[in-house]
């Protein structure tokens, strides 16, 4: 088990990074001057005069067809490696959704079964059972932990793409990042065959079962 949820891990971790790294050129995408409009103290402003810093010549060299050339170049590989990234989560749900969807039916069960016998077991055993309690958690949070942390990058793509310059580009460039950002709007995300989406609203959930459980079995064993 450690070593599927591990792998799972890396993957969305990979997954993750990838989302963000494209979230960083999507909001370098189109070079936007600052002037009074666009101060520099905003985030779309200090990449811009980062840019300018770093490719002075290129700014002034290049022509409106120049750039439109050459955003139309960086667009196609920004949906590229978009499309990539979503597909290879996709996989990541096919290869890993029924065994997550039964780790998180077990945990419920192992965390309220850890908890009562923590209540009713002799002094001298309870540290066994606590020991496995915390390590039952902290399973369950990492993975419902890497799948918010797939839902919030998902998430910074589409706000880079709203946050970037689109403003002065082409009309080409701006339908295109308006179907872009359509479709970026849409979460991508992990789920449990299905049932329910993996992040840490069901981590919340899987706490609040296991206690229902707990509470219940505790009634029914002091009666």
């Amino acid at each position: 088990m450690l070593c599927g949820d591990l792998l799972f891990c890396i993957f969305l971790s990979h997954i993750t990074t990838q989302f963000d790294l494209l979230a960083v050129r999507v909001r370098r995408l189109v070079y936007v001057p600052v002037d009074q409009q666009l101060v520099d103290v905003y985030p779309l402003g200090e990449y811009c005069q980062s840019y300018a810093q770093k490719n002075k010549d290129l700014i002034d060299s290049f022509d409106d067809k120049d750039w439109e050339e050459k955003h139309q170049k960086d667009l196609y590989e920004i949906i590229v490696r978009h499309r990539a990234l979503v597909r290879l989560s996709g996989d990541v749900e096919d290869m890993f959704s029924f065994a997550l969807l039964v780790n998180f039916f077990n945990s419920s069960i192992i965390i309220c079964f850890c908890g009562f016998c923590c209540v009713i077991v002799e002094k001298w055993n309870e540290m066994v059972y606590k020991s496995f309690l915390t390590t039952a958690l902290s399973q369950t949070w990492l993975l419902c932990w890497y799948g918010q942390r797939l839902l919030e990058s998902s998430e910074g793509f589409s706000d880079a793409l709203y946050e970037s310059g689109w403003y002065k580009a082409s009309k080409k460039i701006k339908s295109s990042v308006l179907i872009m950002l359509h479709r970026a709007q849409k979460d991508v995300h992990v789920t449990t065959y299905g049932f329910s989406i993996i992040s840490l609203a069901s981590y919340t959930t899987i706490i609040k079962t296991s206690w229902s459980y707990f509470t219940l079995l505790l009634n029914i064993y002091k009666k």
